[in-house]
């Protein structure tokens, strides 16, 4: 089937779409993920001059790098002073995932939080899927930010069936505006398991990266 005639099949299933996210520059945004229409919450900020140094650090001297830790609120900064590689700018970053962490485990009233900080060097998730968890929070420090899709009117069926290639995939995406976060922007991605009421998740994918190009991504779970 050519993508122009799968295109006009797929335009069949759509209807008018509706916005599942609200975008704002004050920390009380992300208690909005409580709101049963909502689905994605958006803190937009700028990193700091000392937070950009470290990043550029690390993406340039420690390329691969990877942290997965189920971590105690109480001892986060002790903990990732002794993870994360030494630097002058190193405290700064320390104390901005520090700040995420707290912010996240007390929205969910958490006494652990499962942290991953990767430094990305290919495309993780290259097609649109939803995740099989309650919620999740994702930043992107430096690099392209997390692509989804603002629509309640997804045809999750079609989603996977397109999904079986990547010409199929292509044209299902092309359906619909794809947004997509930026550097320090701090998401909250309901997933499939936030409650009987969710019934799905957000339908997101991580962005192509070009040859030599590489993301600093942070994800914090429910652990």
């Amino acid at each position: 089937m050519r993508t122009s005639t799968l295109s006009a099949d797929l335009s069949a299933h759509f209807s008018v779409r509706q916005s599942i996210s609200v975008i704002g520059h004050e920390p009380e945004i992300l208690s909005r993920i409580y709101d049963s229409l909502i689905k994605i919450c958006i803190l937009q900020r700028v990193l700091s001059t000392d937070i950009k140094q470290y990043v550029a650090y690390l993406r340039k001297e420690h390329v691969g790098f990877e942290l997965a830790q189920s971590i105690n609120i109480e001892h986060i900064r002790k903990r990732l002073n002794a993870w994360l590689p030494q630097h002058h700018a190193l405290n700064a970053f320390i104390e901005d995932v520090s700040w995420l962490v707290e912010m996240f485990a007390c929205l969910f009233d958490l006494e652990s939080v499962g942290l991953r900080l990767n430094i990305l060097t290919t495309t993780m998730c290259p097609r649109f899927h939803t995740d099989k968890v309650p919620c999740r929070l994702i930043t992107t420090y430096a690099g392209k930010g997390t692509e989804w899709l603002d629509s309640k009117t997804i045809d999750r069926v079609m989603l996977a069936a397109c999904n079986e290639s990547k010409e199929k995939a292509e044209a299902f995406a092309r359906q619909y505006p794809i947004q997509s976060l930026q550097e320090g922007d701090i998401a909250l991605f309901k997933g499939e398991r936030w409650g009987e009421q969710n019934n799905h998740g957000v339908i997101h994918r991580s962005p192509a990266l070009d040859t030599n190009e590489t993301r600093l991504l942070l994800t914090l779970d429910l652990a």
